[in-house]
């Protein structure tokens, strides 16, 4: 599931600029495609123009939630997104339309570290001991995300099950959010690197 939305600091919708020939939202969902994951639920603030467009114009993401609470927090798409669920789903990793450089590679270890430790409800990636995304939840987690409220998302319920959790160790470096212009030139700056 990936939650997409807005920036106040970009000035503009952060998630439409453009790396490496495409929107930074794409390149987020292109590497979902890439990996292991069963079904894309991308939810998206309906207010932000061109975003529901550029969602709608990518195959094969599953739904696509509008979200027209999302100014009451993060915590509103992720609970739109669960309640999108199909009944089947035993699980769902939480990704962030703002980090492009996000990879199949990341999504697919979080996944087969789930698989490995089964008796984990939440697997987290970290990246050089620095705690991040992905994040997977297991379907006995799915009420208490449910309770959650205002701009969080699962950390409460991560902070809550501390010693449920298993950290997955990515060996790179922690992947950036773009929540600033300063972010995103680095970003370009890094696109020739």
């Amino acid at each position: 599931m990936l939650a997409a939305g807005f920036s106040t600091r970009m000035g503009k919708p952060k998630l439409l600029l453009p790396y490496k020939g495409k929107s930074l939202f794409r390149h987020v969902i292109d590497e979902c495609q890439k990996s292991d994951v069963e079904g894309i639920i991308v939810v998206v603030n309906p207010n932000i123009k061109n975003l529901v467009k550029e969602a709608r114009s990518i195959e094969g993401v599953s739904k696509i939630i509008l979200n027209d609470q999302s100014d009451d927090g993060m915590s509103t798409s992720v609970k739109l997104g669960l309640h999108s669920l199909p009944e089947t789903a035993q699980s769902v990793i939480f990704l962030l339309g703002d980090q492009p450089l996000m990879s199949s590679t990341e999504i697919n270890t979080i996944i087969k570290t789930h698989n490995r430790n089964q008796s984990f409800p939440i697997i987290q990636a970290k990246y050089q001991g620095v705690k991040g995304h992905p994040v997977l939840f297991k379907k006995e987690m799915f009420p208490h995300l449910l309770k959650i409220n205002g701009d969080e998302g699962g950390k409460s319920v991560i902070k809550k099950f501390e010693q449920h959790v298993y950290y997955s160790e990515m060996n790179r470096e922690q992947i950036p959010d773009v929540d600033t212009p300063y972010d995103y030139q680095l970003l370009i700056e890094g696109e020739t690197d």
